[in-house]
């Protein structure tokens, strides 16, 4: 993975190691700027988007979710510069145009002044920085159908149903919308989402059973067999996080082995980039 310029101008946790799902793999946590209170600063490298230098995220631990405030190290320095007796803000438009939240933000803000195509290239914007970008993912797809770029919408959501819960909430809206398609872009006639969407529900959590994990773990191996190893690496992250959101007891019935799992993760990650995504400096 691709080491940022100002890397000596932070302290990593140099302890580090991927031992649960959240924060995802390809994140590396710095002591800068903590709260104190289990919230952190972080780099984090996009799958697919590990020979370019991380963006700077954020974690909020209670929620189990990340916000992707910064485009750089950089921008995140000159937001700490900037207040360094306060919790850096987010970034505006202006101070930095590629963040992903602050493109998400603005996308909405466009889409209230019934702006549409402006909030397409803001999210656009948000998902070339960060691919699985759930949120963005999910009103992107919203925009493609409400303009009719009905093939586009369903290859993001597609990717919206695989990325991961940490940078969005499960787009419902877009499985029911895409079971609701009749016939397939060529692109896609082959993917296991694709093939297994009327399987599916999304719906995790305070049930003893959940039919949704095996169809994805499907789709996993299914994408693996495709030699679509980001795809793979995509949905082996939101797999592992929505299964440990379940008891111990759902996790033994569906034969879930943290440790093993998170060594699998890294393996495939070894497949599209050198080395893993398992950051350690």
């Amino acid at each position: 993975m691709l080491i940022p310029v100002n890397l000596r101008k932070i302290t990593p946790h140099k302890d580090w190691n991927h031992r649960t799902p959240f924060p995802p793999l390809g994140f590396l946590p710095f002591f800068e700027c903590e709260l104190g209170n289990g919230d952190t600063f972080g780099l984090y490298w996009p799958i697919g988007r590990e020979d370019y230098e991380p963006l700077v995220v954020e974690t909020w631990h209670d929620s189990w979710q990340i916000q992707p405030t910064y485009s750089s190290l950089d921008s995140f320095l000159t937001a700490a510069q900037s207040s360094p007796d306060e919790y850096p803000e987010p970034p505006s438009l202006s101070e930095d145009p590629s963040s992903p939240r602050t493109c998400l933000q603005a996308a909405k803000e466009s889409i209230k002044n019934q702006d549409i195509e402006t909030s397409i290239q803001h999210l656009e914007t948000a998902l070339v920085m960060l691919p699985e970008y759930t949120d963005a993912l999910s009103l992107l797809w919203q925009q493609y159908v409400r303009i009719g770029r009905i093939e586009e919408a369903v290859c993001i959501s597609i990717r919206a149903i695989i990325s991961p819960p940490s940078f969005g909430e499960r787009p419902l809206k877009a499985l029911r919308w895409l079971c609701s398609q009749q016939s397939s872009v060529p692109s896609i006639e082959s993917d296991p989402i694709w093939l297994a969407r009327n399987q599916l529900k999304l719906v995790f959590g305070g049930k003893k059973e959940n039919a949704d994990f095996p169809v994805l773990l499907n789709a996993i191996n299914g994408y693996l067999a495709q030699s679509q190893f980001l795809r793979a690496s995509t949905l082996m992250q939101t797999y592992a996080e929505l299964m440990s959101a379940e008891t111990v007891s759902f996790q033994e019935r569906y034969e879930f082995n943290l440790e093993k799992f998170i060594a699998w993760q890294i393996e495939v990650s070894s497949k599209h980039i050198p080395g893993t995504r398992n950051a350690q400096f």
